[in-house]
């Protein structure tokens, strides 16, 4: 709902005029008469510390609202325009904020982002605050349903040739922009919804990625082949290390594209801000397709189906699915059966 905040009655009817916290005499009996009228400050809202004083004595409407919550995270609505991320500096930060200037300073690029991001934090202050402007729009989830074939397929030019600038950026091995280790989101992604701490790292290399798996896969196999010889599962283990499809190049990937995270302009059929770059960082140059398909929906297969015959030209879908799809599946397989 958007608010006009000129005055707080336009949204909240019947509020009392009480300068400097005083009740006006005619009106206090009427009060004292409420069923839950009590002069102690009683903390009515233990997320914003709105109190019982607060709701019988003030005429205050909120500018600030909570906007989004996910975990121990909050997004808080600061008026039309802007949002405050709330969250603890305990490795769940993810890449968002990194991401976003990166791209920001890269010149002539034309990939809609928001107009801005500042963090409010030193990277040792326990609790991290990131201050962003509100893109105006909404999200395409909200009005996919309603598009006809011909804006649907605008929103899909307009996002192939966002993810054909994206993947320009390379890397030589899987890494966060900063150069950092990045967060798996493919394999080891059993953890809490995708989010570190509680996920592994992809390997700079697809060798050190199965480093970092191994024990969790040699588990998955045992259970998969009914067996504890360890010849025959380090004989598996390799066979799902040489079938895997290879890394390189790897490429600058968003990580979670979903409708909710590309604003757009309905009234112009335009794509405003893509947003939520939290899980991104140099991929295999698969992984984006591979999350569209492995982590979609109707929705993004209808958006996303076509652009790819454009962004990646070298392999159609049936190629895809027997070079990429079907050797990946039986590595999360064993990886899963562990668990």
């Amino acid at each position: 709902m958007e608010y006009d905040y000129t005055h707080p009655e336009r949204h909240h009817k019947g509020l009392v005029w009480a300068p400097n916290g005083k009740i006006p005499d005619e009106l206090r009996p009427q009060r004292e008469a409420m069923v839950h009228y009590d002069p102690e400050m009683h903390e009515l809202c233990w997320a914003c510390g709105w109190s019982s004083y607060n709701e019988i004595t003030s005429s205050y409407g909120p500018r600030v609202k909570i906007f989004h919550t996910r975990d121990n995270i909050g997004m808080w609505a600061i008026g039309p325009k802007w949002l405050i991320r709330d969250q603890p500096n305990d490795g769940s930060l993810g890449n968002d904020y990194m991401t976003y200037q990166f791209l920001r300073n890269q010149p002539g690029l034309k990939i809609p982002l928001l107009d801005e991001m500042r963090s409010l934090s030193k990277p040792t202050d326990s609790i991290h605050f990131t201050l962003m402007s509100r893109a105006q729009g909404v999200g395409l989830d909200e009005i996919w349903d309603t598009l006809t074939p011909e804006q649907k397929s605008s929103y899909t030019d307009q996002l192939g040739d966002c993810l054909k600038q994206i993947r320009r950026f390379t890397a030589s091995t899987a890494q966060k922009v900063d150069g950092s280790p990045l967060n798996d989101i493919i394999i080891g992604a059993h953890c809490n919804r995708r989010h570190p701490p509680t996920c592994k790292m992809i390997g700079r290399t697809t060798s050190e990625w199965f480093e970092n798996l191994a024990d969790d896969l040699r588990g998955g196999l045992s259970k998969i082949h009914n067996t504890k010889d360890p010849e025959i599962i380090e004989e598996k283990l390799q066979e799902l290390k040489d079938n895997f499809p290879k890394g390189e190049p790897y490429v600058l990937t968003h990580g979670d594209f979903n409708l909710t995270n590309i604003i757009v302009n309905a009234k112009e059929n335009k794509i405003e801000a893509i947003i939520d770059w939290e899980m991104a960082g140099y991929f295999p140059w698969w992984a984006e397709r591979w999350m569209s398909i492995v982590f979609g929906s109707d929705q993004l297969d209808e958006l996303f189906f076509p652009l790819w015959p454009d962004v990646c030209p070298e392999m159609d879908a049936e190629t895809f699915r027997v070079q990429v799809l079907d050797k990946v599946a039986p590595v999360i397989e064993a990886f899963a059966m562990y668990k």
